[in-house]
């Protein structure tokens, strides 16, 4: 750009030259020789009419000292930028330059300037004019003749001010003109002071003109509020203000990458800005821990709008962006120094509560957010198969030992177990979903109730036609794409979000697919009987249940049509059961991880914080309705042994990680001799292993090393009294039984007890002997579930209620889980299993709502 490099040079040689002379004449010094009226009226009137006041003095010494000529600052103050701001046309520019040289407008001199601009620049007509009046006032450079470039015809397309009343980031005003060449450049005004931006003028447009884009980035601007005006200048010394206006700079603080961070809406404010450079990644915000409801948007490095984030009642808000092109920005701008920036605004959501009080949240800059410890953390390194889509009810892979990096809030790394860790149900997954009925708008009892996790549902109507809205929101909002498919007896069709579904007779299945930003899919079903099915589980199968069984047998038929199930009838008032089962220590839950669940005057049955559950507790687990869904079906899974269900490697599976994953004692395959030998599942008695003696190895009944029974194993925790008067009464009495037997005051085992191969003296022997006492105990005596094991309602030689396995109220709940963990890790999950379902008189209306807390 040869003419805006002499505008910014020409004096500058001249100064030189005239240093250079300077420095041979003694004579000569700053303040040594006085202008003439003339000069001083020229450079006085110059000053005044390009707002160049405040330079005057030390052009009028440097003029005087010979550093540069009356027509360099004359030159200088008409093609500046100053000057330029104020949009005069030629005509204007003309009188002007009259009135510097010669005090007021001489229509004479005027023309003599239009001539000059017909072929000429601007440098060149003044140059010409000053050399008018002196010809020692001609510029110390040479002035091109040439009339440089030109533009004209400027038209704005996008204005300077940005989204929602603030501006960030690197602003572009777009817009097109007729230009001679490409020696134009732009500059930005901010509260009168000069910031240079940057304009790149690309190929003719579709009207023959040129298009353009300047950039200026806002880092360099102070928070507040400015006034802007953005001036287009050309190589012929002439500008124009194209665009302005009043913006607002909002203060951002600095997120980073694979960070946790505290922030805040402070008290009295509404909105919190932060600046995020995701460096080469993909932009990634998680707001978690929230004390009020949010909204959340992302900006991308121009400051355009890419999303926003409000859902009511959601524990989480997240943010999502796409890496940017950096060289592409910089290719568009002409600006050097660009970053893969994004901004994030964050103000009071619609539902906040609060308007003055402070908002705080705690923001998780990765892919995948962490729970561990208590707190929230990054996770360093994508966990690929340990996301939140590996989810129970599509099968998962065991990473129980594989170790994984996390950062917590004070940016310490952390090496744990995947075991350890809880993944929040983010990505690709829905935060409500769904069925509203039409006449109040209430929900439909889809079961199970809706969880983030939780992909498949089912609803039977017991034959009663309805009709309904779908309701279906994503966790990731705009960042993801949401499908919503209808299936009716066969056919497809597409529907939305709100959309009117009439059901009628047969099968209808409601399925959303969501496409997260991570690129990971997750689909969720809602499957709907009206009537009867198109095959006989309906008339063979729901007919033999009660009406309110039917939801969960129709989910659990869909998801896993090999399954068979049979109704036992108890023929008991299920409010009789229930009294009978919260009675004292008859139902038991753990103070240390479920407080919420024992009732709080309650005794501890021994040292673990076992005290007596809730009534709501109980009845909830008492309920067998609570457990028709995947996971948790399998506490009414028939516990005889099946080889061609169960193997060693599954056992294996179940254990490993557990204190029996170890070289000293091949426990896979004692299990499973142990199971074949009783006629009991081996992943019931490893289930029932580890539930007893805990994960690790807790109890000393495993190890044979209680003190004073050193040598006597106890995995089942047969005759485990609790003995509240002693401390470790349960212990010990479970060690007494290893011994001895039923009655360890006799010390003498029967032959009964032989033949459960008492005492048990070493790891098999306790193992495979258990195993028998279950056997006779109890899957012999028809309580062949962990439900019926758990809870007596078989009419049997002992009654009812008295022939109980556990204390732990979760007992079935939780080893069903592990049935099914063991069960998926070896792909088992489809083989045709029989699940015997106790069915109650009188049984509650409403059902499916954990207590309090999850189990």
């Amino acid at each position: 750009m040869e003419y805006l490099a002499a505008a910014a040079v020409f004096f500058i040689l001249g100064i030189v030259s005239v240093i250079v002379l300077g420095s041979s004449m003694s004579s000569m010094s700053l303040n040594g020789k006085k202008t003439d009226a003339d000069t001083e009226g020229i450079l006085a009137r110059t000053s005044e009419l390009t707002c160049g006041d405040q330079g005057l003095e030390r052009a009028e010494k440097r003029v005087s000292a010979g550093m540069y000529t009356v027509g360099d600052y004359l030159i200088r103050s008409f093609t500046s930028a100053d000057y330029l701001s104020m949009n005069k046309d030629d005509e204007t520019f003309a009188e002007d330059l009259s009135v510097a040289l010669y005090g007021d407008v001489d229509p004479i001199v005027v023309s003599r300037v239009l001539t000059d601009l017909e072929d000429h620049s601007r440098m060149y007509a003044i140059n010409e004019q000053a050399k008018e009046v002196k010809a020692s006032y001609a510029s110390s450079t040479s002035v091109s003749p040439d009339p440089g470039d030109r533009f004209e015809n400027c038209v704005v397309t996008k204005p300077l001010e940005g989204t929602d009343g603030y501006t960030i980031g690197i602003r572009k005003v777009e817009g097109s003109f007729e230009t001679t060449g490409d020696e134009v450049r732009t500059d930005f005004f901010v509260d009168g002071v000069l910031y240079q931006g940057n304009i790149n003028i690309s190929d003719e447009s579709s009207d023959g003109g040129s298009e353009f884009v300047m950039a200026w980035d806002t880092a360099g601007v102070d928070p507040g509020d400015h006034s802007v005006l953005i001036l287009l200048r050309s190589s012929d010394g002439r500008g124009e203000i194209i665009a302005g206006g009043d913006i607002s700079v909002p203060r951002c603080m600095t997120i980073v990458n694979d960070n946790v961070q505290q922030g805040s809406i402070d008290q009295g404010t509404d909105i919190s800005w932060y600046m995020f450079d995701a460096q080469d990644r993909d932009a990634y915000v998680n707001f978690v821990g929230l004390s009020d409801d949010i909204k959340v948007t992302i900006y991308n490095a121009y400051g355009e709008y890419i999303g926003s984030n409000d859902l009511a009642g959601s524990d989480y808000e997240v943010l999502r962006g796409r890496a940017q092109d950096i060289e592409a920005i910089k290719s568009e701008t002409g600006l050097t120094d660009v970053a893969n920036k994004f901004f994030v605004r964050v103000e009071r959501g619609a539902e906040c509560s609060v308007s003055e009080d402070a908002v705080t949240y705690t923001m998780v800059q990765s892919r995948y957010v962490a729970r561990y410890d208590g707190a929230y953390m990054a996770v360093l390194e994508d966990p690929v198969t340990a996301v939140p889509t590996t989810l129970p009810q599509t099968g998962s892979v065991d990473l129980s030992e594989q170790m994984i990096s996390l950062a917590d809030l004070n940016n310490n790394v952390i090496e744990t177990e995947y075991s350890n860790v809880r993944f929040l149900p983010i990505n690709g997954m829905l935060t409500e979903f769904g069925l509203n009925n039409l006449t109040d708008g209430g929900a439909v009892n889809v079961f199970p109730s809706f969880e983030k996790t939780v992909l498949n549902y089912g609803y039977s109507t017991g034959g009663n036609s309805e009709s309904f809205t779908v309701n279906a929101i994503s966790q990731e909002g705009y960042a993801a794409d949401m499908t919503i498919e209808l299936e009716v007896n066969g056919d497809v069709s597409e529907i939305t979000s709100g959309t009117r579904v009439d059901l009628v007779p047969g099968e209808t299945v409601i399925r959303v697919t969501i496409d997260s930003f991570d690129g990971s899919e997750t689909q969720y079903n809602i499957f709907i009987l009206n009537g009867d099915d198109k095959g006989d589980f309906s008339e063979n199968t729901l007919s033999q249940f009660p009406v309110s069984y039917g939801s969960g047998l129709w989910l659990l038929h869909n998801v896993h049509p090999e399954y068979n199930f049979r109704p036992y009838n108890t023929g008991l008032d299920f409010y009789t059961v229930l009294d009978h089962e919260d009675n004292a220590d008859r139902s038991l839950a753990n103070v240390n991880s479920h407080p919420a669940w024992v009732v709080s005057s309650s005794p501890v049955y021994d040292g673990g914080g076992w005290m007596s559950a809730t009534n709501e507790v109980v009845q909830y687990f008492l309920d067998p309705r609570n457990f028709l869904e995947p996971q948790h079906v399998f506490s009414f899974e028939m516990l005889s042994f099946d080889s061609s269900a169960q193997t060693v490697d599954g056992v294996r599976n179940m254990i490993s990680g557990s204190f029996m994953d170890t070289d000293e004692y091949d426990y896979a395959q004692i299990i499973y001799d142990a199971g074949e030998l009783a006629n009991v599942s081996p992943y019931f008695l490893a289930s029932r292993i580890l539930q007893e003696m805990g994960y690790q190895g807790q109890s000393e009944l495993c190890h044979g090393t209680l003190e004073g029974y050193e040598g006597y194993y106890n995995f089942y925790n047969i005759g485990s009294t609790p003995d509240p008067s002693i401390e470790n009464g349960a212990l010990i009495n479970g060690a007494r039984y290893a011994m001895w037997g039923r009655d360890p005051d006799e010390q003498e085992i029967t032959p009964e007890e032989e033949a459960l191969m008492l005492p048990w003296t070493s790891v098999e022997r306790a193992i495979q002997g258990g195993a028998l006492w279950i056997s006779s105990s109890y899957t012999d005596v028809g309580q062949d579930t962990l439900y019926f094991q758990k809870f007596d309602v078989i009419e049997n030689e002992d009654g009812l209620y008295q022939h109980q396995y556990a204390q732990n109220i979760s007992m079935a709940y939780s080893e069903g889980a592990r049935y099914f963990s063991g069960y998926a890790s070896i792909n088992m999950l489809d083989n045709s299993f029989t699940f015997v379902i106790p069915v109650y008189e009188n049984m509650p209306a409403e059902f499916g709502v954990m207590p309090d807390t999850g189990a």
